[in-house]
């Protein structure tokens, strides 16, 4: 007589896969920016205009600054900057006065190196000129 084993074959195959999963998710931690000089402003720096250049990508950083729509560059910043980098946005109008009602921020910028990135926008639909102040910071 022939002893059917392949219902516990993969019972065991199961296990083990799941043991693997379990293991890996346990073993990996949380993606945080590291980088060997958190001291680094030039690594902020180039983080902070990158972004800024992805979100003007096509004028749609004008567009938005021209509907009053702090809300969406703020969330779209939070998307294209790393997860362990904390930022303030300001946006002034050709015055120099503040233009965005509510702030644009994902966190506190406190202590350690702060950068400030300065950003020229224009408004392709009606030819405004718009400055943005992004300020950027490690979280600790």
């Amino acid at each position: 007589m022939l002893m059917d084993n392949r219902g516990q074959i993969r019972v065991l195959e199961a296990f083990f896969a799941t043991a693997v999963v379990f293991g890996s998710l346990v073993l990996t931690g949380p993606a945080y920016v590291s980088y060997q000089n958190r001291s680094s402003n030039g690594v902020l720096y180039s983080l902070g205009l990158n972004a800024l250049i992805e979100l003007d990508r096509g004028g749609e950083l004008g567009a938005l600054i021209a509907q009053s729509n702090w809300t969406e560059i703020s969330s779209r910043l939070s998307l294209l900057l790393p997860v362990g980098v904390s930022f303030n946005a300001t946006v002034y109008n050709e015055d120099h006065e503040i233009a965005n009602s509510s702030p644009m921020t994902d966190g506190v910028l406190e202590g350690g190196n702060v950068v400030s990135v300065r950003y020229m926008v224009v408004d392709t639909a009606t030819l405004g000129f718009y400055e943005i102040s992004l300020q950027l910071a490690y979280v600790k």
